[in-house]
C-alpha cells in the first residue's frame, strides 16, 4: 500500500504570508500613525504595477484594466502621472529616500505594455527619487508583442538590465487554446534582439498541463528555450480559476480541462523540465526556477531569502515594510484620486506582525530556496531556528520531509515533491479557518493564500499531534510520488 504524508496536497502558485488582510480603516494617515517614516534608511526591493492589459487571458484570475492601443482617454498617461507623484511622495520619507534600493521591478498587468516615452519617465523617476545600489537589478516584466524597434532601442539601452517575458508555449494552438496574448515567434524575434543588443539576463516563464498539452509538445518548447540560449526560467502549472472565461468553456465542454496534476503525465513534464534543465546546464535554484550559474532573480532573493523590505506602487500591489502588510486595491481610477489629492491609498493591512509571526514569514519564505540557513536566522532575530520552530520540525523529519544538518535544515527530496504543505507546517496557528478574509478584497496574488487559510489545518496537513500520520495514496497508477523529482 502506497502511502503520502499528507491528506491533500497544496499548489501554491506564489506565497504570501500572512494571508489574511483587513480592511484599512485609517486611510491615507496609517502610515503616519503606526510607523516611524524617519528613521534611518533600510535596504529595500521596490514593486511599480502597470494595472493594464490588451487582452484577459482566459483563465486569469487577476485584477487588469484593458487598455485599448488608441488609448483615447489617455489613461496611461494619467496612470503614469500619478504613479510619479506617488513614488515621489513615498520617497520625501528617510526610510526610503535614504535607504539602499536593491531591485525594482516593473509588473503587471503588462509591465510592457507603456509608450516608451512612458516607460522612460518611469525609469528616470527610479533613480532621481531613491538611491539605486550600484549592483542593482531591474526587470522589467512584459509581452513581446509589445516590443517595437524604439522600445529595443531604448530598453536596451537604458538602466533596465534584465527581462521576463510570458512566453508560456512556443505553439500557437495551445496559446489560442488558453487565450494567451503571447505569440511564439514574436518571443523569438524579440529574445534574440535584445540579445544582439547586449541585453542577455533575459528570463522566461513556461506553463505546463494546459489544455490539449502532451509531453511531446513541452519537450519542444524546453528544446526552443535551450536553442534561444536565455539563461532562466520558471515553470508554472496551468490552472483553472472559478467564474472565469475558460472555467466556463470547460464546463459547457467546449474546451477539454486540463489533466489532473497528480496524474502521470504531469509528473511526467515536471521530470522532463529538470532533467532537461540540468542537461542544459540549468539549476533549479528555488521551486520551480532554473537558472545558469549567476543569473539568479536577485528581486525574489531580496524578497524572499534575505527578507529585505518592500515598498509597492500602484493598483493591486501588497508592501511590506515595519512589521506590516500593506495593500492598494485594485481600483485605477481610485488610486488616480487618491494621489492627486496627496494622500496614500492603502486599502487592507494586516495586523502588526509579533516577532513569532516575523519569523514564520522568513521560514515560509525562506523555503522557497529550499533551506533554512541556521546561522543566517540567529543574526536575523537573535534566536536559534531549531529551538523556535522545534515542533514543527520534529514533525517534519519524522515524516522524512527534511535532513537537518550541521548549517542547514534542508527538505529532502520528499519534502521537495510536497514542499507547499512543508510550508503551511509553519503557518500561525490563528491564521487557519479565516474565513472573515474571504469576505475582504483579494486581488492579484493574495486571493489564492486566503482561500488556503480559509480552510482548517488538518485539511492540508492531517492530525498536528500525531507525529507519524501518514495518508493512504487511493488512485496509486495516478500517483507516483517517489517519482516526481
Amino acid at each position: 500500500m502506497l502511502m503520502k504524508p499528507y491528506p491533500n496536497k497544496c499548489y501554491l502558485p506564489f506565497v504570501l504570508y500572512p494571508p489574511g488582510m483587513h480592511k484599512n480603516m485609517e486611510g491615507s494617515d496609517f502610515v503616519t500613525n503606526n510607523i516611524n517614516m524617519d528613521q534611518d534608511g533600510v535596504d529595500f526591493t521596490l514593486y511599480i504595477g502597470v494595472p493594464f492589459c490588451r487582452t484577459r487571458c482566459k483563465s486569469c484570475p487577476y485584477f487588469i484594466k484593458l487598455l485599448p492601443e488608441n488609448d483615447k482617454h489617455n489613461r496611461e498617461d494619467e496612470y503614469v502621472n500619478a504613479l510619479l507623484k506617488d513614488m515621489k511622495k513615498w520617497a520625501a520619507f528617510r526610510k526610503f529616500g535614504e535607504g539602499k534600493l536593491k531591485s525594482i521591478f516593473i509588473g503587471g498587468g503588462t509591465g510592457s505594455i507603456l509608450k516608451t516615452a512612458n516607460l522612460k519617465r518611469i525609469v528616470d523617476a527610479v533613480f532621481e527619487n531613491f538611491k539605486v545600489d550600484v549592483d542593482y537589478e531591474f526587470t522589467l516584466e512584459g509581452n513581446a508583442r509589445d516590443f517595437d524597434d524604439e522600445k529595443i532601442v531604448y530598453v536596451a539601452d537604458s538602466f533596465i538590465n534584465r527581462l521576463s517575458l510570458g512566453v508560456q508555449s512556443f505553439h500557437p494552438e495551445i496559446l489560442t487554446v488558453v487565450g494567451s496574448p503571447h505569440a511564439a515567434q514574436d518571443s523569438v524575434r524579440v529574445i534574440r534582439a535584445f540579445q544582439e543588443r547586449g541585453l542577455t539576463n533575459i528570463q522566461m516563464d513556461l506553463m505546463y498541463n494546459m489544455p490539449g498539452h502532451t509531453l511531446d509538445i513541452w519537450k519542444s518548447d524546453l528544446k526552443t528555450l535551450n536553442e534561444l540560449g536565455v539563461p532562466h526560467f520558471t515553470i508554472y502549472l496551468y490552472r483553472i480559476h472559478n467564474d472565469t472565461p475558460q472555467s466556463q468553456l470547460i464546463n459547457r465542454g467546449k474546451i477539454q480541462p486540463p489533466v489532473n496534476p497528480e496524474n502521470t503525465m504531469v509528473k511526467a513534464m515536471y521530470r522532463e523540465a529538470k532533467k532537461m534543465a540540468e542537461e542544459m546546464g540549468y539549476q533549479m535554484y528555488m521551486m520551480d526556477h532554473f537558472c545558469k550559474p549567476g543569473y539568479e532573480n536577485k528581486y525574489n532573493h531580496s524578497n524572499w531569502k534575505v527578507d529585505n523590505e518592500t515598498l509597492a506602487l500602484g493598483p493591486g500591489s501588497y508592501s511590506y515594510f515595519d512589521g506590516y502588510r500593506l495593500g492598494t486595491e485594485s481600483d485605477v481610477e481610485k488610486y488616480i484620486e487618491h494621489v492627486n489629492r496627496g494622500e496614500f491609498l492603502i486599502s487592507s493591512v494586516t495586523d502588526l506582525m509579533s516577532g513569532r509571526v516575523q519569523r514564520e514569514r522568513h521560514v515560509v519564505f525562506a523555503l522557497v530556496y529550499f533551506k533554512i540557513e541556521y546561522k543566517f536566522y540567529r543574526n536575523k532575530f537573535g534566536t536559534d531556528f531549531l529551538d523556535d520552530f522545534s515542533e514543527e520540525i520534529t514533525r517534519l523529519e519524522r515524516k522524512g520531509l527534511v535532513e537537518l544538518k550541521d548549517d542547514c535544515m534542508q527538505l529532502t527530496e520528499l519534502g521537495l515533491i510536497w514542499h507547499a504543505n512543508v510550508i503551511l507546517e509553519f503557518f500561525n496557528p490563528a491564521f487557519w479557518g479565516d474565513t472573515d478574509s474571504l469576505n475582504e478584497k483579494n486581488w492579484s496574488l493574495n486571493g489564492v493564500m486566503v482561500e488556503v487559510g480559509a480552510r482548517e489545518r488538518s485539511y492540508w496537513l492531517g492530525d498536528k499531534n500525531d507525529l507519524s500520520s501518514l495518508f493512504e495514496i487511493k488512485n496509486p497508477k495516478e500517483t507516483d510520488y517517489a517519482s516526481q523529482c
